[in-house]
């Protein structure tokens, strides 16, 4: 990672956010290198404003991140005029060959069926037999079952008769929710239920409401999370994206952040 870089950490996203009208996000995005959530346009227009500004010589960050940009966009391998005219040779084949099987499955299919309704015809004769077998033996059971019924509920008592409610077990809300920067990092978060939006540079200790759904967006993930005294490290060079809810937390996508975050990236 080059010394301009390190110089422009140390004066902090915030400040560069406060003197350049860039996105935080974005100031983010290219201090750590994590242009995924950019474009070349975008990219190669913040470094020439962060050249401008500070006096720094970002061509070195530009000739990556321009490497990254025109790797992601590379078209696909072009189709040749061979190709076009030997797919459409085979197609023809192919027609014929098709044409064969549908046939050859059509008289399959024929004969199955007029077997399968023969063997229908045989078991509807021999299931009519037995349903008759059965309504007898159905008449005389239910004879006895009443019967047996009647006795049954004469010897019952009250209490016997009385049915207890189940209990329906409560699932125990979350108890607490620490964050634990174990350097000084840029931490953007989001109340998912309202778009409420947050953010603060801190190293150390941040405590956040447990019972509420949260968008956590960190400049690098050198941090730990503790979830009712359980704790979940992180080891991320570059910028690191979690989904908290319901007392469970999860690493995700930037794709994954824009949808739960209204189609926004910050």
């Amino acid at each position: 990672m080059s010394e301009a870089l390190d110089r422009l950490k140390d004066i902090g996203a915030q400040k560069i956010y406060e003197d350049t009208h860039i996105p935080i996000g974005h100031v983010q995005a290219i201090l750590y290198e994590s242009f995924d959530g950019l474009n070349k346009i975008q990219f190669v227009g913040f470094i020439s404003i962060l050249e401008r500004e500070y006096g720094e010589d970002l061509s070195a960050v530009r000739s990556r991140g321009v490497g990254y940009f025109d790797e992601k966009n590379a078209p696909d391998e072009a189709i040749t005029d061979d190709a076009i005219f030997k797919s459409s040779s085979n197609k023809k084949n192919l027609t014929i060959l098709y044409i064969i099987l549908a046939i050859i499955l059509f008289i399959i299919a024929i004969s199955f069926s007029m077997q399968s309704a023969n063997d229908t015809l045989d078991n509807a004769i021999k299931e009519n037999k037995i349903i008759e077998d059965a309504k007898k033996n159905i008449v005389v059971d239910a004879n006895i079952s009443d019967n047996n019924s009647s006795d049954e509920n004469a010897s019952l008592t009250n209490d016997e008769k009385t049915t207890v409610a189940p209990v329906k077990e409560e699932k125990a809300l979350p108890q607490s929710l620490k964050i634990i920067a174990r350097t000084k990092v840029w931490l953007g978060y989001i109340d998912a239920a309202t778009n409420k939006k947050y953010q603060k540079i801190f190293e150390g200790e941040l405590d956040l409401d447990p019972t509420k759904e949260w968008l956590l967006y960190f400049g690098h993930g050198y941090i730990d999370v503790i979830i009712n005294g359980e704790e979940i490290k992180y080891n991320e060079k570059n910028t690191l994206r979690l989904h908290y809810e319901n007392g469970e937390i999860k690493q995700i996508s930037i794709n994954e952040f824009r949808r739960l975050n209204r189609g926004n990236t910050w």
